[in-house]
Order: C-alpha cells, then sequence, then structure tokens
C-alpha cells in the first residue's frame, strides 16, 4: 500500500455520543460485531460488494479501528454518491470508502493521547486523532464506541467520513487550514462527492 506524504490529516474528536460502548473483550469479529448490531446491513452490504469479507472477519498482524457509518448514515449521503455505490455499483469507490473508514491499531477512548495519536488509513492516508474530552469526529456523531472485538475496535458513526484537503474545507478556521493539509469530515455536498469520485482509480 502506497502512503501519501502529507503534513497530517487531522479528526477532531467533538462529538455527543450516545451510548457508552463495551470496553469488554469480544470473542467475536469486526464482521459478526457489525451484523450482531441490526444497525449496520448497509455497511455490511458494500463490504460484501468490495469484496473485503476477509478484511473484516480475519485476525490481523495489527488490530484496526473501524469507524462504521450506521444505516442512517448511508441514507444521508447525497444521490450522486448513492448512485454511484449501489446502483452503478463502482466497486473502486466503494472500497476507496471502505478504507477511509479503517485505521491501523485499536484506538479505543481511553488510549487516544491528550497531544494526539498518529495512525494510517487503508487509503493510505496519515492522521493525528485527538481527543478533547470524549471521543469525536469533527461533526460526526459516535452512537456508540469502543466495541471491541478479535481483529480490533469499533466507533458507530452517524455519517459516511471524507478526507479531504484543509483549504476546501469551510468547517476549519485558518489556523488549522494552515497547520494540516488534509481533514475527515462527513460527506453532505455535492462538492466533497465529486471530489471523492475524482480521487477514485
Amino acid at each position: 500500500m502506497k502512503l501519501l506524504k502529507v503534513l497530517g490529516i487531522v479528526m477532531f474528536f467533538s462529538m455527543s455520543i450516545a451510548n457508552a460502548g463495551h470496553h469488554e473483550e469480544n470473542n467475536t469479529y469486526m464482521m459478526s460485531a457489525l451484523e450482531a448490531t441490526g444497525q449496520h446491513n448497509i455497511l455490511i452490504s458494500a463490504i460484501k460488494a468490495a469484496g473485503l469479507e476477509k478484511l473484516f472477519s480475519e485476525q490481523s498482524k495489527v488490530p484496526r479501528t473501524l469507524y462504521a457509518p450506521n444505516d442512517e448514515a448511508f441514507k444521508k449521503l447525497p444521490k450522486g454518491l448513492s448512485d454511484e455505490l449501489f446502483v452503478k455499483n463502482n466497486k473502486k469507490a466503494v472500497r476507496k470508502l471502505l478504507f477511509n473508514h479503517v485505521f491501523a491499531g485499536s484506538h479505543s477512548g481511553e488510549n487516544v493521547k491528550s497531544e494526539g495519536t498518529l495512525t494510517v488509513n487503508l487509503d493510505g492516508k496519515i492522521l493525528k486523532i485527538y481527543k478533547e474530552g470524549d471521543l469525536y469526529v469533527k461533526d460526526m456523531v459516535i452512537t456508540e464506541k469502543d466495541i471491541a472485538v478479535k481483529n480490533g475496535i469499533i466507533h458507530s458513526i452517524e455519517c459516511v467520513m471524507f478526507v479531504q484537503p484543509s483549504d476546501t474545507d469551510s468547517r476549519l478556521d485558518l489556523e488549522t487550514q494552515n497547520k494540516f493539509s488534509l481533514t475527515s469530515c462527513c460527506m453532505r455536498t455535492d462538492l466533497e462527492v465529486n471530489s471523492f469520485l475524482g480521487d477514485v482509480k
């Protein structure tokens, strides 16, 4: 996997959390845990459509953290992206979208450092995870955090994540835009959809 050389991707954690989540060790893998929630059926379908069942169903040398969009998150997607993923069945776009949600290492709400924790997502983008009080990711709500599984940890979220150049993200102040070249946020606009699809190779 080719890593992109960037100044850093910042994922701001400042969201509300609906449920406390699970800290105890779970004797199952990500795929089974997602199926058990009953709230991630579209994500599961996307994983299968992309041929990535093994990624979420087997032990890996390095544990992973999955920010798992629930069904409501996918229903909020702009129609252009929803059609591209699930009507046109653009497998490359589905894989890229999923890779933006999976990060190296097991990052629970407790082990994220106050000064930030560096990690990389499966799309090869380096980022730093921050925590201010409870765990959160900028404008996306984590509905359930710290679901521990055999191959990592899951945080359930209410939107689909998108990585974009910081200077195109109006939700960031100028200081943050200058400090980080990339940022992660909820994909909400047609402009963000076009940027995401334009980066699919």
